[in-house]
C-alpha cells in the first residue's frame, strides 16, 4: 500500500518548481485525518468485513471510505513521464528523473515511493529575434520588446514564452488588428548553442501566409435597453433617439443617456482597441443597475481597412430590491469591559436602482440587535441594544473630480453620500450617534483608493454605570472620553492586493489608512472669526466641544501557499493616533484596543495594556498607539470543510502622553520591547464556502503586566490546571485576518 511520496533531489531546485511537481504525482495515498489517521481506509474496512451486504455497510465502505492506494508501477512511471515534461518546460532539458520503491521499516506491506530528480543546469535565453512578414506590425512590436517575457539572461520557460505570445497579441489588437489571434505566432528554438543557452526566434506570419493583417475602425454603435424575457424578440425599434456617439434605444427605459456616453470607452471613427471594449464592459457592470449585458460586433472586411459596428444589449435590473434578514452576532466593541458579546439582529434593507435616472442607488437599511453581555451580574440576559438607520445613495461618478473621473485607467469610480443614526444602550451608557458624510472611491485593477473629504458626527453620551459615573468625576479621561462631542474629520488610503493574478501562489494585502484629520477647518474657522474658547482653552461649535486629531495605519497580509492543504498566514499592524489644537484626547471609537477573536485571542477585548501598566479595575484600556503581529498556520482536516489551525500573536498599546500619570503606560523606545503581550493556540473552522465558522482557542505565553521580566514568562508555569485556568474560547465568522 502506498503511504508515500518523497522527491529526493540531487542538485538546485527552484522551490517553487518543486512544490509544482507536488501536482503531478500520479497516484496519491489514502487522505488521512489531520494528517496521521487512516480513518477512511478503517470505515473501508469496516464496511468490507463480515458477510451482510447491507445498505449500512455500503455506505461505510463508499460514503466514508475509500479503497487502499496499493502501488502501480504505471502510474509510478506516467508520474515520471510527467516531472520530465514539466521540468522540460522549465528550461531543464536535461533533467533525469529515477523512482525507488521501498517498504517500511517494520511493516513489509507499506511502500514508500522515491522520485530522484537530477535537475542539472536549466537552459537560458540567450537572444532572440523578430521574424515578422508585415512591417506596420513589425513598427509596433519591435519597439515594445523592452517589455518582452523574453529577456537575455531569464530563465528558458514555456511559461515566459505563452505570456509573451499573449503580450503581442494584446499589443495588437490594441493597436486596431481585431482579427489577429495567437495561431499568427509561433516559436523557433534553438539549444545547440553550448553553455546552456536558448536562442529564440519569434515568428508572425500573415494570414494564408501572403495576406496582411487588417486594422479596424469603429462605425457604429447602438445601445438598447432591453424589457425582460425579450432580449432575442428585439427586433422592433420603435424609439431610436441619435446621441452623440451611438444610437440610443430605451424602450421606455428611463436611463439618462449621458450616463451611458460617460461609461462608454468605445467611439466612432476611433480605431479597435480591445482594452476599451473591456472597459465599457466593467464601467457598465459596475453601475449594479443591470442584470445582463451583452455586447456583440458586426465585422465588415472589405477594404484595406476594416470596420466594426457595436450592438450593446442591456436588460435592467429589479427597480426595487427589499431584504430582511435574521442574524447572529458576535462584538468586541460594544463594551469597554466585556469580552465577546453575543446576541440577535434584524436587518432590513431596500434599495432603489437608478433612482434619479442616473444610475444612482439608494439604499436604506434599519438594524436592531439584543446583546448577552456576560461580565454584568444583576440584569437580564440581553442587557445591550443597538439601533440604526443608514441611508446612503450611491452616484457612478466623482463629483467635482471630472479629471479623476475620467481617467481610463480607473475601472470604476464612485460618489457615496451616507448619513446614519445609531442609539446605543448598554450596561453602562447610553450613546446616540449621528453622523453625515461623502466618500469617493476610485479603482484599478489591484488597487484602490478612498477619500472622504467630510464626515460630520455628533455624538451624545449618558453615563449608565453607577461604578462609572462616580469614577468620572474625579477621572478627567473618563470625562473626555464620555463627554458630548462633535467630530468633523477627512481620511485618505488605499488597498493593494495581488491576489487576483497570484494564481493560487502566494499573495499578499496592503492596507494604509494614510491620513485621517480632524477639527482643523473648524479651529481655523473659529480663529478667523475670532470666537471665545471656553473655560478649559476650547473653542465649541454648537455648544458642544469637537475633537482635533491626526490618525494612520498600515495593515500588511501575506499568505504563503504550500498546497490547498496547507498555508501560513502573518498580519501586521501599527497604528497612531494624536490629538492637538483643541483636544487633550481623543474620541473612543478612534482609538485602539488589544484582545478579541481577531486579535489577541487569549485575552478579552480591551483587557489589555496600555503598556505594562496594571490596569486592574480600569474601564479605559485603549492607547494612541498599537504594534501587533500574527502568525497562523491553516491546513485542511477533512474534505476541505473542516480545517485546523496553530496560531501565534503578539501585540500592545500604549499612551504617547509624556505626563501620563500611569506607570508603564505611555510609549518608551527602551521598554516597549518588553511589554508586547504574546499568546498562542489552536483553533477548528467549518467552511462552507459561503461561510466560515471559527472557534479559536489561545493560552497567554507572555503578560507584561508583571513587574519582573522573567515572571512575564508564564508558560513556563504551564500545567492542566493552569490550562484549564487560562484556556479562553473565541467564536468568530471568516478569518481573523
Amino acid at each position: 500500500m502506498l503511504v508515500k511520496n518523497k522527491i529526493v533531489l540531487k542538485g538546485e531546485l527552484d522551490k517553487n518548481i518543486k512544490n509544482d511537481l507536488q501536482n503531478y504525482y500520479k497516484q496519491r495515498p489514502n487522505e488521512k485525518f489531520v494528517g496521521l489517521f487512516n480513518t477512511k481506509l478503517y470505515f473501508h474496512n469496516l464496511g468490507s468485513t463480515g458477510k451482510n451486504d447491507n445498505w449500512i455497510k455500503r455506505f461505510f465502505r463508499f460514503k466514508l471510505g475509500e479503497y487502499p492506494v496499493l502501488i502501480d508501477t504505471m502510474e509510478i512511471e506516467a508520474t515520471v513521464k510527467t516531472f520530465k515534461t514539466y521540468l522540460k518546460t522549465k528550461g531543464h532539458y536535461n533533467a533525469d528523473v529515477n523512482f525507488e520503491v521501498t517498504h517500511k521499516r517494520f511493516n513489509k506491506k507499506k511502500g514508500i515511493v522515491f522520485y530522484v530528480i537530477t535537475p542539472n543546469n536549466y537552459y537560458k535565453f540567450y537572444k532572440y529575434e523578430l521574424n515578422i512578414a508585415d512591417k506596420d506590425i513589425f513598427d509596433i512590436v519591435k519597439p515594445s520588446m523592452v517589455n518582452s517575457f523574453i529577456t537575455v539572461g531569464n530563465r528558458f520557460d514555456h511559461e515566459n514564452m505563452i505570456s509573451e505570445q499573449e503580450r503581442i497579441v494584446t499589443l495588437l489588437r490594441n493597436n486596431g488588428y481585431y482579427t489577429f489571434t495567437k495561431d499568427f505566432i509561433g516559436f523557433d528554438t534553438d539549444t545547440s548553442m553550448g553553455n546552456n543557452f536558448a536562442y529564440v526566434a519569434i515568428n508572425i506570419k500573415n494570414k494564408n501566409d501572403y495576406e496582411r493583417h487588417k486594422k479596424f475602425i469603429i462605425n457604429d454603435i447602438t445601445i438598447s435597453i432591453e424589457k425582460k424575457n425579450e432580449l432575442l424578440n428585439s427586433s422592433k425599434i420603435n424609439d431610436t433617439v441619435a446621441f452623440e456617439n451611438f444610437n440610443y434605444l430605451p424602450h421606455n427605459y428611463e436611463l439618462n443617456p449621458d450616463i451611458l456616453s460617460h461609461n462608454l470607452f468605445l467611439k466612432r471613427g476611433d480605431i479597435f482597441k480591445d482594452i476599451n471594449y473591456t472597459r465599457t464592459y466593467g464601467r457598465l457592470n459596475d453601475l449594479n443597475i443591470f442584470r445582463f449585458i451583452n455586447i456583440s460586433t458586426k465585422v465588415r472586411d472589405s477594404g484595406d481597412v476594416g470596420s466594426i459596428d457595436y450592438n450593446i444589449k442591456i436588460i435592467p435590473s429589479d427597480k426595487y430590491f427589499y431584504v430582511l434578514e435574521p442574524q447572529l452576532i458576535t462584538s468586541d466593541q460594544n463594551s469597554l469591559t466585556a469580552a465577546q458579546s453575543y446576541g440577535i439582529a434584524l436587518m432590513g434593507q431596500f434599495s432603489n436602482r437608478n433612482t434619479f435616472r442616473n444610475a444612482e442607488i439608494l439604499q436604506l437599511s434599519l438594524r436592531s440587535s439584543v446583546e448577552a453581555q456576560g461580565h454584568v451580574t444583576g440584569s437580564s440576559f440581553f442587557n445591550a441594544t443597538q439601533q440604526s438607520l443608514n441611508a446612503s445613495i450611491s452616484i457612478p461618478r466623482i463629483l467635482l473630480f471630472s479629471a479623476i473621473d475620467r481617467n481610463v485607467n480607473f475601472l470604476n469610480t464612485k460618489t457615496i453620500l451616507n448619513a446614519s443614526a445609531i442609539y446605543e444602550l448598554n450596561s453602562e451608557y447610553e450613546r446616540r450617534v449621528a453622523t453625515f458624510g461623502i466618500n469617493y472611491r476610485f479603482n484599478k485593477k489591484l488597487l484602490s483608493f478612498y477619500y472622504s473629504p467630510i464626515e460630520f458626527s455628533f455624538i451624545r453620551t449618558t453615563l449608565k454605570s453607577d461604578e462609572l459615573i462616580v469614577r468620572a468625576k474625579s477621572d478627567i479621561m473618563l470625562q473626555n472620553l464620555f463627554a458630548n462631542n462633535v467630530i468633523m474629520d477627512g481620511r485618505f488610503g488605499f488597498n493593494y492586493s495581488n491576489k487576483a493574478i497570484a494564481k493560487d501562489r502566494n499573495y499578499f494585502l496592503f492596507r494604509w489608512d494614510a491620513i485621517e484629520l480632524a477639527g482643523n477647518i473648524l479651529t481655523a474657522l473659529n480663529s478667523r472669526f475670532n470666537q471665545p474658547k471656553t473655560s478649559e482653552g476650547q473653542y465649541q461649535i454648537f455648544g458642544v466641544n469637537y475633537y482635533q486629531y491626526v490618525k494612520s495605519s498600515i495593515d500588511f497580509r501575506y499568505n504563503s501557499i504550500i498546497n490547498k492543504n496547507n498555508s501560513f498566514v502573518y498580519r501586521f499592524f501599527a497604528g497612531g493616533i494624536v490629538p492637538y489644537g483643541n483636544s487633550p484626547n481623543t474620541p473612543l471609537d478612534k482609538r485602539f484596543y488589544v484582545g478579541g477573536a481577531s486579535d489577541l485571542r487569549a485575552w478579552a477585548p480591551r483587557t489589555i495594556g496600555p503598556g505594562s501598566y496594571p490596569a486592574k479595575n480600569q474601564i479605559d484600556q485603549t492607547g494612541d498607539l498599537k504594534i501587533e503581529g500574527n502568525a497562523e498556520y491553516r491546513f485542511n482536516l477533512y474534505h476541505l470543510w473542516l480545517e485546523g489551525s496553530l496560531f501565534a500573536d503578539a501585540g500592545n498599546i500604549w499612551t504617547l502622553q509624556k505626563d501620563d500619570t500611569r506607570p508603564g503606560a505611555n510609549f518608551e523606545l527602551s521598554r516597549f520591547y518588553n511589554e508586547f503581550a504574546i499568546a498562542s493556540g489552536l483553533g477548528v473552522r467549518l467552511n462552507f464556502t459561503i461561510v466560515l465558522i471559527r472557534f479559536d482557542f489561545g493560552i497567554p505565553m507572555h503578560i507584561p503586566v508583571n513587574s519582573v521580566l522573567s515572571d512575564r514568562w508564564v508558560i513556563k508555569n504551564i500545567s492542566t490546571d493552569w490550562v484549564k485556568d487560562n484556556l479562553f474560547f473565541n467564536f468568530g465568522i471568516g478569518y481573523p485576518f
